[in-house]
C-alpha cells in the first residue's frame, strides 16, 4: 500500500510540474514530449508490480493410509511423514527486458502496448516456515527430507502462481490505473494492451 501511494504521489507531482511548465513554455509542445516519454512510462509500469502474499505447503509421507493391520504396524515402526508450510511473496508485472513499450496517440487517447503480465518473482520466507513431522519407532526426518519438501513446494508454487489469471488481471488493472493518473492531468485517456504478440503502430 505504501509503494502504491508513493507512485500515485509521484504521478500527481509530475502532472503538476507538466501543467506549470506547459503554461510557461507552450502546452502543445510539452504535452507532445510527455505523451511520447516511453522511458518514464516503463519506469512507472515496472514500479506498479502487484505483490501477493500467501502460504504454500507440501506433505511427504510413506504412510499409504490404507488403515489395515499390517499398514498400522508398518507405520508404527517406519512411518516418515513431513508436512511443511512456508509463507511466500509473489510479484506480478511486466518484463521489459529486451522488449520495447510502444505508444500510439490518437484523438486524445493514448494506447500503450506492453508485454503480457506474468509472475516476475517468487520468494519463500524460510525464516517463517512451519513444520510438522510424524515418525515411526525406527525412523527420523532428515535434512534431505526437508530439502525435498522445500524443492517440491517451490516447484508447485511456481506452477500454480505462474498460471493464476486472476492475479495477472489485478496487475494489469493496477498498471492501467496508475498510468491513467499519469495522463489524465494532460487531458488524455489511456488504454493499456498487454500481449506478447508483435505490435505494429500505424502512423496517424
Amino acid at each position: 500500500m505504501g509503494k502504491n501511494f508513493l507512485i500515485f504521489l509521484m504521478v500527481l507531482l509530475f502532472g503538476a510540474t507538466v501543467y506549470f511548465w506547459g503554461r510557461k513554455n507552450g502546452r502543445d509542445n510539452v504535452i507532445s514530449t510527455v505523451t511520447q516519454n516511453v522511458s518514464l512510462v516503463e519506469q512507472i509500469a515496472e514500479l506498479s508490480a502487484l505483490s501477493v502474499h500467501g502460504n504454500t505447503n507440501a506433505k511427504i509421507t510413506n504412510n499409504t493410509g490404507t488403515g489395515g493391520m499390517w499398514d498400522k504396524f508398518k507405520n508404527y515402526l517406519v512411518e516418515n511423514t513431513l508436512q511443511v508450510t512456508i509463507p511466500y511473496e509473489a510479484k506480478y508485472g511486466i518484463d521489459i527486458k529486451n522488449k520495447k513499450i510502444k505508444a500510439d496517440t490518437k484523438d486524445k487517447t493514448i494506447t500503450l502496448y506492453f508485454p503480457a503480465v506474468k509472475l516476475l518473482s517468487l520468494q519463500l520466507h524460510l525464516d517463517k516456515m512451519e513444520m510438522m513431522n510424524q515418525t515411526g519407532l525406527f525412523s527420523s526426518t532428515s535434512i534431505a527430507d526437508l530439502a525435498n519438501a522445500e524443492k517440491r513446494i517451490y516447484g508447485e508454487a511456481i506452477a500454480t502462481l505462474g498460471g493464476n489469471e486472476s492475479y495477472k488481471k489485478q496487475a494489469e488493472l493496477q498498471i492501467n490505473n496508475i498510468l491513467k493518473n499519469y495522463y489524465e492531468p494532460l487531458g488524455y485517456t489511456v488504454k493499456c494492451v498487454f500481449s506478447d504478440e508483435e505490435v505494429k503502430i500505424q502512423k496517424q
